[in-house]
């Protein structure tokens, strides 16, 4: 199963619970399905992107942690900007 499979699959198995749970056909309590069930959706969100931004952040302050990769990364860009310059693209 890919990976785009896997994730089909439990979107859609997610996705369904919830809207049984909406709908009313999970047993669950009044309050429960009135205030907190309809906005679990936008709970998942908010929570997926704060672990994006927060994931992003900490790779970024530990990126030069990693010397082989900057070297190399360094390497890529330099090798970049002479591969421009023989094709006589101005960089500036």
């Amino acid at each position: 199963m890919t990976r785009a499979q896997r994730f089909a699959t439990a979107f859609t198995a997610a996705a369904a619970t919830w809207l049984l749970g909406l709908v009313g056909v999970l047993p669950l309590p009044a309050t429960v399905r009135a205030d907190i069930w309809p906005v679990l959706p936008l709970l998942f969100a908010v929570s997926l992107g704060s672990y994006a931004f927060v994931n992003i952040g900490y790779n970024l302050l530990v990126f030069r942690e990693c010397p082989e990769a900057y070297h190399e990364l360094m390497q890529q860009i330099q090798e970049a900007k002479d591969d421009l310059r023989a094709k006589n693209v101005d960089i500036a």
